[in-house]
């Protein structure tokens, strides 16, 4: 295994009662995010919207089934067909939180979900055996095959219950592969990750070694790669999420340097995305997390200017305005985004949040476990899913899968 698999596999590893109140200051993080950051336009341009907050009203814990339950294979749709988000209300309300069933296995996390908010993917680790995946519909545990191979992840699942993800075989090379409901097979092309698919179908990933492969698109799960075009002077890139209209977000990189966000847009034009200001300094690089509904949604990173230290900062991307929105809450890996405008994501100090116009609601604890990464945003943003990242006496990693629901 070479060290560039070393560090894929290590980064994929992830180090019942009332929910607990939130132990940060959303207002004041809020304010002083206001006064350190004011509205600015550039080439590229950034409108910022000022953020205050609410606390979410309520909260209680359900107790999930254990048992899978079968249902009829989902039939892959043959035409796009996107999930419209109801009218949602002004922010998210009545929150309640769920702890995923996972049959007799504690430990467990959630990778991804689809618009429509029924299914949920994840991954569970048996004591002692291999990791293995499972796919939830409705808050419930499906009859699904796992993956196969090593240290198996779906990476995203669309509204007709299509999964796609990658593992590494005995060999240690990446393989991709799609599920379609009672069958898991490989994707075309050798050695490759998939990361995405759409309601239409189309998958988005990467052909090749890890940190030195080309970004991909298979029109179907039965489909050819079609390799995806990388601008002049970069040697390597990543597909990492597409949008329902087509639109596929990922990274570039040269040689010898870190990637930075870029496009690959319906018409068959690319783009590199702009470098948004941090601190009122032009970024160094911007890395996209997700995209929906035209919007692109990730960090901005800037190097001091001896390479001894970064600043990140959260934004959100227009693409077709060319207009970056910064938020003014420091959030964490990953931003995901709800049609409505809505935005999914962990405080700093790793507390659930939904960011909803100019107000922020705090998603109800489970258990009194306080460290959490949010996985999943429906397209109406009221379904969530994530996962625990405590530390008890008993674990070191308390992974718990959960689901949130708001009205």
């Amino acid at each position: 295994m070479s060290e560039d698999d070393r560090t894929v596999r290590i980064l994929r590893t992830i180090p019942d009662e009332p929910p607990a109140p939130s132990r940060i200051d959303i207002p004041r993080t809020m304010d002083e995010g206001r006064r350190r950051r004011r509205a600015r336009r550039w080439s590229g341009g950034v409108a910022l919207a000022a953020v205050t907050a609410v606390a979410a009203g309520g909260g209680t814990v359900a107790v999930a089934a254990l048992r899978p339950s079968s249902e009829p294979a989902p039939v892959v749709s043959p035409s796009p067909s996107t999930v419209a988000a109801a009218p949602a209300p002004a922010v998210p309300r009545d929150c309640t939180v769920k702890l995923l069933p996972t049959g007799d296995i504690k430990k467990a996390t959630v990778s991804s979900g689809d618009p429509s908010g029924h299914y949920l993917t994840g991954r569970v680790y048996p004591p002692k055996l291999e990791v293995y995946t499972v796919i939830w519909k409705d808050g419930v545990l499906q009859n699904r095959p796992s993956m196969p191979g090593d240290d198996g992840a779906w990476g995203d699942i669309n509204s007709s219950g299509v999964a796609v993800g990658y593992s590494f075989t005995k060999g240690e090379e990446q393989r991709a592969y799609v599920s379609t409901g009672s069958t898991v097979t490989p994707l075309r092309g050798g050695r490759a990750t998939a990361n995405a698919i759409n309601d239409a179908g189309t998958i988005a990933g990467t052909l090749g070694d890890p940190y030195e492969g080309t970004p991909a698109t298979w029109a179907a799960p039965g489909a050819n790669p079609v390799r995806l075009r990388l601008p002049s002077g970069f040697r390597t890139g990543e597909a990492k999420a597409i949008d329902e209209d087509g639109t596929v977000i990922g990274t570039v990189a040269k040689r010898n340097t870190e990637s930075t966000g870029y496009l690959w847009l319906p018409n068959g034009k690319a783009r590199l995305m702009p470098l948004p200001e941090v601190e009122g300094v032009k970024a160094t690089y911007f890395w996209p997390e997700s995209v929906s509904s035209g919007w692109v949604y990730g960090r901005a990173v800037r190097d001091s200017p001896d390479g001894g230290s970064r600043t990140f900062a959260t934004y959100r991307y227009n693409i077709a305005a060319n207009e970056y929105e910064e938020l003014d809450i420091p959030l964490g890996p990953l931003t995901l985004g709800a049609a409505n405008g809505w935005v999914l994501a962990t405080t700093g100090h790793f507390e659930p949040i939904i960011i909803a116009g100019e107000k922020a609601v705090p998603l109800p604890f489970y258990n009194k476990m306080k460290e959490y990464v949010t996985s999943a945003f429906s397209a109406d943003g009221k379904v969530a899913a994530g996962y625990t990242t405590d530390t008890t006496a008993s674990d070191p990693v308390a992974n718990r899968p959960l689901m949130w629901t708001c009205r």
